[in-house]
């Protein structure tokens, strides 16, 4: 963590720049050019595990504003850490306290990357990193290309064209709003210079895949040949022709070169509760959300987003489609949804007690 002395008056608020990325070198360079000094410590979880991260590091933050800090602090998130979530319990805690005069504000989320890593983890060039036991870079690489409001693209100017084309079109997709640099202008200050905030007001609202959703991506259909597909449908689907698909049937020569996709889903064999669905590269997260199918505020059937490369919006459709129940399936009930064999992993929810 880097950050400038100590301002013993009332004066200005301690900004807060988070950084995250694969790579530690990549991090740790942002981080001494956003200071002009060398990266000295790096801020990983503690033992009690990283969960617990985003309130110890508000704390520690939150201290150093009342001794009188201010200026700009930079923070070198472990990959471990989810930035999202560490953004926004360091925004709800910040606002709390402000009233009590302890001024911090969180400023910037940067994720540094490489077009080289987000074609083998995205694009899926290269070995097929499963086979090694690996679920989790690709998901947490998209996450982080998602959530930040700068993302560096550290191997930019020495990236084949075309790749980068892609990487780019890929980023805007996923992210709009953000800001995306190459290493040289990341070195400008101009380019380093604290945002104003206004971009982080609308964190984890503004991602792709929930512009697409509520229509507001203003994108054309594709952009370097990254296109955009929307899968809707009140029913619920079939988990076990669900899985089918999954395994058999979303191949890139049939369906299109699926990079990522985010959505929420219903499955009969789980009526109580709506699922958040994630793919990054090659891997599928099926997760239960807290929201209960019977809540008002809850979406009614499926709500999914696929961004990719000559996606076949039709092809899609139908194998998807295929999956929901049919209507006789849909009378049934959900005593006999319960019978259906679901192949994906059970859901830990937590109960209150």
């Amino acid at each position: 963590m880097q950050h400038d002395p100590p301002n013993r008056g009332a004066g200005p608020v301690l900004g807060v720049t988070l950084v995250s990325g694969l790579r530690s070198a990549d991090r740790s360079r942002f981080a001494a050019l956003a200071t002009g000094t060398a990266a000295t410590q790096q801020v990983h979880p503690s033992s009690a595990g990283h969960q617990d991260f985003p309130l110890e590091l508000a704390d520690h933050l939150l201290e150093l504003a009342a001794r009188g800090h201010a200026g700009r602090v930079v923070v070198d998130l472990d990959p471990r850490v989810d930035c999202l979530e560490a953004g926004l319990v360091l925004r709800h805690l910040f606002a709390a306290e402000a009233s009590d005069g302890v001024r911090v504000q969180l400023r910037e989320l940067v994720t540094t990357a490489r077009v080289a890593d987000i074609r083998r983890w995205l694009f899926r060039e290269g070995p097929d990193h499963t086979q090694q036991g690996d679920y989790d870079t690709s998901e947490r690489l998209a996450a982080q290309l998602e959530s930040a409001s700068t993302i560096i693209l550290a191997d930019l100017t020495d990236a084949p064209s075309v790749a980068a084309r892609e990487v780019i079109a890929l980023l805007n997709r996923l992210n709009p709003t953000a800001r995306i640099l190459p290493p040289s202008e990341a070195e400008h200050p101009a380019a380093r210079s604290v945002p104003s905030g206004d971009r982080l007001e609308a964190l984890g609202r503004d991602m792709g895949w929930m512009l697409e959703l509520e229509g507001r991506a203003g994108l054309p259909s594709t952009i370097a040949g990254i296109g955009a597909f929307v899968f809707r449908d009140p029913r619920p689907f079939h988990p076990t022709r669900l899985g089918q698909v999954v395994e058999h049937f979303l191949d890139p020569e049939d369906a299109g070169l699926i990079v990522r996709s985010r959505g929420l889903v219903r499955l009969a064999s789980r009526p109580g509760r709506v699922g958040s669905w994630s793919t990054a590269g090659r891997v599928l997260s099926l997760d239960p959300t807290a929201m209960l199918s019977w809540d008002a505020d809850s979406p009614q059937g499926q709500e999914l987003v696929f961004f990719g490369r000559e996606l076949q919006a039709e092809y899609l459709s139908n194998v998807l489609g295929a999956a929901l129940l049919a209507d006789d399936e849909l009378l049934a009930g959900p005593m006999e949804w319960a019978r259906y064999r679901d192949p994906f992993p059970a859901w830990e929810l937590e109960h209150d007690h």
